[in-house]
């Protein structure tokens, strides 16, 4: 077969993106040129970044035309090639996107080391581990006994929090939504307290899990919650908003987090994280992420979507909190 499948944005959605919102197209499959290499797709991990783009308002990157191939990290091996230093056979990841065929050059994407997986290729030592990293260095990291609270523990970034508060002796509160997350969170990642964010008696929950306050909050949704998270502010806390998920999946994304007064009141350092922007931080991250990796001391949570075409539903089902950690879809194996 000589044709190459890419996957387009067609219309915005308003809230939750659908398949609706994509389609899926054949083109001629790529051919290299001097330098380039041709790689066939064989993973893709999905991002909240990339519902965020789907949208036509204003945030910290450029929204997708309609009629773009939608854009992601992807995992792939080298198939033909016209640059030595991709030589056929070897793995790599960069952005290449939805698409089952992409034409490279070798300075646009790392080689994978060999036997190494792709939940550790595009997970760990990917946006969700080294954003995790890198943000807590930006809150100049937690103090042991200190009280670190993790919105979406369960998830890619959040789980990777969570296993890393831990290791810098926390006290580590995670919140997930549903009891099976919540569970993982408590048993898998080893949390001291799990909460389901969507119990009835939450704030006595939250009353309980932070008897004398948070002195770091790690969050990722934004919203109502994070106000609710905001009345335990210990004194001179720091809150690092690394993620909107909550203003990012609504209709109405200025409705994002109103309530200040007690952080204010308690003199709270609060941290805008955007990783674009941090470049020391995210080349640190890397080195040390690398290293906890090979040394078997984080892991990573995956659920997998299986078949290029199921990309679409998979990005509706993470971003509607449906899965388990970081989603990866296999395009190819």
């Amino acid at each position: 077969m000589t044709e190459n499948r890419v996957i387009r944005l067609k219309a915005r959605p308003v809230e939750l993106p659908g398949p609706e919102h994509f389609e899926i197209t054949a083109e001629p499959r790529p051919k290299p040129g001097p330098g380039e290499a041709l790689i066939q797709i064989e993973a893709a991990a999905l991002s909240p970044w990339q519902g965020q783009r789907l949208k036509d308002f204003r945030n910290y990157t450029k929204p997708f035309e309609i009629g773009e191939v939608i854009d992601g990290d992807t995992l792939g091996r080298v198939m033909q090639s016209n640059a030595p230093e991709l030589p056929v056979g070897t793995m790599i990841a960069g952005r290449l996107g939805w698409r089952e065929w992409a034409v490279t050059t070798p300075g646009t994407v790392e080689i994978v080391q060999e036997g190494q997986s792709a939940e550790t290729t595009l997970v760990t030592l990917s946006s969700p581990g080294l954003t995790a990293y890198a943000g807590l260095n930006a809150a100049k990291r937690g103090m042991p006994g200190e009280t670190l609270v993790v919105t979406s523990a369960a998830g890619g970034v959040g789980s990777h929090v969570v296993q890393l508060g831990l290791m810098a002796g926390m006290r580590v509160v995670g919140l997930a939504g549903g009891e099976a997350k919540r569970r993982i969170v408590e048993e898998k990642l080893g949390a001291h307290v799990a909460i389901d964010y969507r119990a009835a008696d939450l704030e006595q929950q939250f009353a309980k899990a932070f008897p004398n306050g948070f002195d770091l909050f790690y969050d990722t949704v934004g919203g109502a919650l994070a106000d609710q998270i905001f009345e335990h502010t210990a004194k001179f806390a720091t809150i690092v908003l690394v993620g909107r998920t909550a203003a990012n999946n609504s209709s109405n994304p200025g409705a994002d987090m109103a309530n200040v007064r007690v952080p204010w009141g308690q003199n709270a350092n609060i941290i805008g994280f955007n990783r674009y922007d941090r470049p020391l931080e995210w080349a640190e991250a890397r080195t040390r992420m690398e290293r906890l990796a090979a040394d078997g001391k984080i892991n990573s949570l995956v659920s997998w979507a299986e078949g290029f075409e199921a990309a679409p539903q998979a990005l509706q089902d993470m971003l509607a909190g449906r899965n388990v950690g970081k989603t990866l879809v296999r395009f190819h194996s």
